[in-house]
């Protein structure tokens, strides 16, 4: 099992937030969506099986409308 943090870039202030709220949670593997202030304006937890598992998960939120971009830190295990 992987886990990562997704830190999100949204692509304007016209975006539909409890929409793409509700989608994010919606994706396999998100745990939690959290809206933030800052230079990041959503930050979500996710779980998958493998890199591949993650890698789609990560597809599937850069392809929700109002994503603009997304940067993805691995939780190492310690």
């Amino acid at each position: 099992m992987m886990a990562a943090f997704i830190l999100v870039q949204l692509a304007g202030s016209g975006t539909d937030v409890r929409g793409l709220h509700e989608s994010m949670h919606a994706i396999a593997g998100v745990k939690t969506v959290h809206f933030v202030a800052g230079p990041t304006d959503v930050i979500l937890f996710v779980e998958a099986a493998d890199q591949m598992a993650l890698m789609q998960t990560v597809g599937k939120i850069r392809s929700l409308n109002g994503v603009a971009s997304t940067d993805t830190r691995i939780v190492l295990p310690v």
